[in-house]
């Protein structure tokens, strides 16, 4: 296989080319009760905690458009959350809530609020904005935060939100995460809401499938600089530690918790396409698939083990997913059900692995629970793919064409929440801390 042709496997595969699959889906997954499993973990009315959130109150003058870019910022954090159930804005009471002196624990813990939680506050500008932040359990009176931060509003209320997820729950949400993408022929990055976008990287004239790292410290990319698909892998600061340099296409980097650094190349001598690990840098390759005349691409690290490699295979016919000790030993099937497989992407609690899935039905996402086997459909308007997990496993970003365009969208783990974050296109998404 010449560099052109496994070019353009890569691409095909990678990208869950438009080309039916011979057979269509030979069989439709079931759904059994994941569905109920994973919509538990996202909290709605009626099956959690209530959380009410008062507006915060300005206390200098100035401030006001800071005030209101908090507020919507830390509502919309704590919505798409999902770890307690938001009391509706109409349902609290009308008194400002700016201080602790001002709470009237009755008020907000019954009718018709009936919180749980009350978090509230206020900002001034007192050589720079400054936000004095609160959460008290409005049944026993106690208070659970009480802290002050400064800095941008948004960053703030990020910051926050990330507080009273970590009291709720014990572990931290996303509201201070990144995600990485392929956008205007670069790599962006932007927080996790779609704000704050911005270039990364931009060496080469295409640039494809950013990683993050699982402790978000780096990120791996494709990049077409030297005429020849090769890794890239920055610092998070974007600054270079190394890469691949083969005359192969080399390509579907995936970063270990330990720092190494897997990837599929047509370094073969028959030019097949292999699973290969090696330093970060690149350095020390070694050959973990051996099957001639198959392609095998997409490798992704277990982030919660690093000792296992799932990754896609077309060696009994059709894409399917496969797994693998990190050495390459005890290579068998994850995901067999025909069609084509593409994208896995392991949770960080490797727990469930995401994948795209099709064939002459089109390409949709579908979420697997490992240890059962079941499957669950995630997505179902327009075309979806490539997803990639929130650090707290319990969100998915993925790449869709529903609005005309690839833009880059995201939804909770049982499929609920969907919304698109990218303006102006973007594709191949990467969530990271």
């Amino acid at each position: 296989m010449n560099s052109l042709k496994a070019s353009l496997v890569v691409l095909a595969l990678c990208c869950a080319g438009n080309a039916r699959q011979p057979g269509g889906y030979k069989q439709q997954p079931e759904q059994g009760d994941l569905g109920k499993k994973l919509g538990a973990i996202i909290v709605t009315p009626g099956n959690g905690p209530n959380l009410a959130l008062a507006d915060f109150v300005p206390r200098s003058t100035g401030v006001d458009a800071a005030v209101a870019t908090f507020n919507q910022a830390l509502r919309q954090d704590l919505d798409f959350a999902a770890v307690a159930a938001m009391v509706g804005k109409s349902l609290n009471p009308r008194t400002p809530l700016p201080d602790p002196a001002s709470l009237k624990f009755d008020d907000w813990s019954g009718d018709p609020a009936k919180a749980d939680y009350v978090a509230f506050g206020n900002i001034q500008s007192s050589g720079g904005l400054m936000a004095d932040t609160y959460l008290y359990d409005a049944k026993t009176k106690q208070q659970l935060i009480a802290s002050r931060r400064n800095g941008d509003p948004r960053r703030m209320a990020h910051e926050f939100a990330e507080e009273i997820v970590k009291l709720l729950t014990g572990q931290s949400g996303v509201a201070t995460s990144k995600i990485a993408y392929v956008g205007g022929g670069v790599i962006k990055v932007m927080d996790y809401d779609g704000f704050n976008q911005r270039a990364f990287a931009s060496d080469g004239p295409t640039l494809l499938f950013p990683q993050f790292s699982p402790d978000g410290s780096h990120i791996a990319y494709v990049s077409y600089k030297s005429g020849v698909p090769n890794v890239v892998v920055r610092s998070a600061d974007g600054g270079l530690i190394g890469g691949t340099h083969f005359n192969s296409t080399t390509t579907s980097p995936s970063i270990s918790p330990g720092g190494q650094l897997a990837f599929s190349s047509a370094l073969s001598q028959d030019g097949s396409m292999e699973i290969y690990v090696s330093n970060l840098d690149g350095s020390g390759p070694k050959r973990l698939t051996r099957t001639s005349k198959a392609v095998n691409i997409s490798p992704r690290w277990n982030p919660k083990t690093g000792r296992e490699i799932a990754f896609i295979s077309d060696r009994g016919g059709s894409p399917q997913i496969y797994v693998m000790d990190s050495s390459g030993a005890n290579q068998r099937p994850l995901i067999a059900r025909g069609g084509h497989s593409d994208s896995p992407s392991w949770s960080p609690d490797g727990r469930y692995v995401a994948f795209t899935w099709g064939g002459a039905g089109g390409y949709q996402i579908f979420v697997a629970d490992v240890a059962s086997g079941q499957l669950l459909q995630l997505t179902s308007h327009g075309r979806n793919e490539s997803p990639s997990w929130s650090p707290d496993s319990r969100h998915l970003v993925f790449q869709s064409n529903r609005s005309g365009r690839w833009e880059v969208w995201l939804m909770h783990i049982d499929g609920s929440g969907q919304r698109q974050l990218s303006q102006g296109g973007g594709r191949t998404p990467a969530w990271g801390k």
